[in-house]
């Protein structure tokens, strides 16, 4: 009985356990596939805390939420380095105060040697939203004033979709905020931010920038009107009427216009009034037509350039087409398009482009275009479209931007500079008017009815100015003839030599920016205490000239020696001189022969006379083939030389009695920059006959350089 009730409970429990053992079975699979794609909890570790002070790299997003570098920073990538470097680094603030008290920002360094258009970029963690907020502003710390900023937004799979806006900086050495200003048509367009600082400026020196805290916000605290379009009017031309042949604008009477714009534009067009300024604006822009008179075609062979005004908010490139249509299409007389260059957003611009950049016959225009030359359609406000030969008394465009590292400049005036104490401009005993204008946006001095005027920087701070080599400025006059400067050391009573020497500028060109740079060794006079600075009029009893002044400064050249090198000590009486101005020298029949491989001039420092040679391969002093100078009783040769460039550089003694000759070289060693170096070599190192010598030479020992410059002075030999 037993026997038969366990095979019934064996028959009964098989299937259960059957699938008991299907499931552990398949439970042991789906573990063993499981383990080879996801590892279990248990095995898991967790990634450690950063440590503190350290950021994670993280793609920001631009928003109401600045990205402040505190916690994370994005991935840095550089480009334009060639031989220099681009160093972006986070750092501790290192001037906090200000606008800017955080923990952390970047700084960015450009080495010597970069492009000048070198930068970084990161990526986003999501397309900038400006559908609301349109304004980037960035917390910047710049070494200079006036150093071009720009930010570039890309989309990361599509290079071409991009939009570029600069901005200036204020202030040097101290935290600003500047704004970038975007427009609705740039929403969610952009996943990558590019960041050039002093973009297309020099980068032969090493220079630091700091920037932190961008955040997007709504509208433009620069004062340049909204992001959608100007609060102000274009500025008023200032040209008189009889010299304009006018197209659109309130300032003047136009010539016939019959088609504007014409049927065949690819553009809207409305004519609003801002500030009660009769205005076009072109909306969906691609291109756009002005025809005047197909019946009388206008000829500007008399004129010299074309102007107008533009405004936009979302323009990246734009150009404008003139044309003549009594030639036929593909004729190179009938037209030509200019671009107008770099498009600055949200303000005001005025254009004024050279007719002659234009190839073709502008003697029958009839047709002006403005042309969208970027992809996208845009919006574009256009006024004051004319045609003029410039201003005769006034000039269009602003002073040349010095280029000067500003650790080597004295400012007195100059938006490109902090300038020092400046206590009277103009002072009260000045013998014309003055008057500071804009030109391009460029602070600049107008004199006008000069016969001389004044500038005082601090009398209780005398400026000392032997470290400086030379004075600078750039001038503008349609009417001066003759015009000079006078530098003063208050420090000395009157008539005595000592207080003061003025220079002239030499030959003045008209209606032109020209540059005068004027070594102050030219001045007789003590510069170590200058306070006062006058430009007069050098003509007598003329007081009726305009002039315009920008960039006043003093500078030290750096590739130039500022003093004379040091005089000799040397009794005469043991001396054989080729050059200096201590000695006697004895006959030099070539310098420099007629075969030396480098530029020579002439030169005074300090009232010294000083051999330049520059593009130096090699160069050679031909003292008297006739009379060949015996060197047996001298022991050394002696020369000081001055170089910012140089690496190696050799002296070679020749003697041309012999045939073939005889000669020696030897090299002076290291070669010190930036400062005169006296050499004395033992002509026992030399290894010819020396009592035959006709020929010095000076030898660059570079091979195949032959551009740096060295300054030679008291070459001689001595016993």
């Amino acid at each position: 009985m037993k026997n038969n009730t366990i095979h019934i409970m064996l028959r009964f429990n098989i299937m259960p356990f059957l699938m008991l053992i299907s499931f552990l079975v398949s439970a042991l699979f789906t573990s063993c596939v499981q383990e080879d794609d996801i590892p279990p909890v248990s095995a898991y570790v967790e990634p450690p805390p950063p440590e503190p002070g350290e950021n994670i790299i993280e793609a920001p997003v631009f928003s109401e939420v600045p990205v402040d570098f505190e916690t994370s920073n994005p991935e840095f990538e550089s480009f334009g380095e060639l031989n220099g470097d681009v160093i972006i680094t986070v750092v501790e603030n290192p001037v906090s105060g200000g606008i800017n008290t955080s923990g952390k920002v970047v700084e960015v360094k450009y080495l010597a040697g970069t492009e000048p258009w070198a930068g970084f970029f990161f990526d986003l963690a999501e397309k900038v939203d400006f559908s609301v907020n349109r304004t980037i502003k960035i917390k910047v710390y710049s070494p200079e004033v006036g150093q071009n900023i720009t930010l570039k937004l890309e989309d990361i799979e599509d290079a071409n979709v991009n939009k570029e806006i600069q901005a200036l900086t204020t202030v040097a050495n101290e935290w600003e905020e500047l704004s970038f200003i975007f427009s609705p048509g740039d929403d969610a367009k952009f996943d990558k931010a590019v960041l050039f600082f002093n973009f297309l400026g020099d980068k032969d020196a090493d220079v630091t920038h700091y920037f932190d805290d961008i955040v997007l916000v709504e509208g433009d605290d620069t004062g340049g009107g909204n992001d959608e379009a100007p609060t102000s009017a274009a500025p008023a031309p200032i040209l008189p009427e009889a010299e304009v042949i006018s197209i659109y604008s309130d300032a003047y009477t136009p010539i016939t216009v019959s088609e504007l714009p014409t049927e065949w534009s690819g553009s809207g067009f409305e004519e609003v009034q801002i500030e009660g300024n009769n205005t076009i604006r072109y909306f969906d822009l691609d291109f756009t037509g002005i025809v005047t008179d197909y019946g009388n075609p206008t000829d500007l062979s008399s004129k010299s350039f074309v102007h107008f005004d533009y405004w936009t908010s979302d323009g990246t490139e734009f150009g404008i087409k003139l044309v003549n249509t009594t030639y036929g299409d593909g004729d190179p007389l009938k037209e030509d398009l200019q671009s107008v260059g770099t498009v600055s957003q949200g303000q005001w611009v005025s254009v004024d482009i050279p007719l002659d950049d234009f190839a073709f016959d502008r003697s029958g225009v009839t047709q002006i275009l403005f042309d969208n030359l970027a992809a996208e359609k845009i919006t574009l406000f256009i006024d004051n479209l004319y045609f003029h030969n410039g201003q005769p008394n006034m000039p269009l465009t602003a002073a040349p931007a010095p280029t000067f590292d500003a650790a080597n400049v004295i400012s007195i005036y100059s938006d490109a500079y902090t300038p020092i104490t400046v206590s009277e401009l103009p002072t009260e005993w000045s013998g014309s008017g003055f008057e500071e204008v804009q030109i391009e946006g460029n602070n600049t001095i107008k004199y006008f009815d000069l016969d001389f005027t004044g500038i005082v920087t601090d009398y209780g701070n005398p400026t000392d100015l032997t470290t400086m080599t030379h004075v600078h400025f750039d001038y503008w006059t349609f009417d001066g003839v003759e015009l000079g400067i006078k530098l003063v050391n208050t420090t000395y009573g009157d008539g005595d030599p000592l207080k003061e020497d003025l220079q002239s500028v030499g030959t003045v060109s008209q209606g032109q920016w020209v540059s005068v740079d004027i070594p102050l060794d030219d001045f007789a006079f003590d510069r170590s205490g200058v306070t006062q600075i006058l430009l007069d009029n050098l003509v007598v009893d003329d007081a009726s000239i305009t002039v315009y002044i920008d960039n006043l400064f003093f500078y030290n050249d750096p590739t130039t020696p500022n003093t004379a090198a040091p005089a000799p000590t040397v009794d005469a009486a043991n001396v054989i001189s080729i050059y200096s101005d201590a000695y006697t020298p004895i006959t030099v029949s070539e310098l420099p022969t007629e075969w030396s491989g480098s530029g020579f001039e002439e030169v005074q420092i300090e009232g010294n006379n000083t051999i330049k040679y520059f593009d130096l391969d090699f160069t050679g002093i031909v003292t008297d083939y006739g009379n060949p100078t015996d060197l047996t009783a001298m022991t050394h040769v002696h020369f000081d030389y001055w170089t910012f460039d140089g690496v190696e550089l050799g002296i070679k003694l020749v003697n041309t009695t012999y045939d073939p000759i005889q000669e020696d070289l030897e090299s002076v060693g290291t070669v010190t920059q930036g400062q005169w170096v006296s050499v004395d070599i033992p002509l026992d190192d030399f290894a010819f006959d020396r009592s035959g010598v006709t020929q010095i030479l000076f030898d660059n020992l570079v091979v195949d350089d032959a551009s740096i410059t060295v300054y030679i002075d008291n070459l001689y030999f001595y016993k």
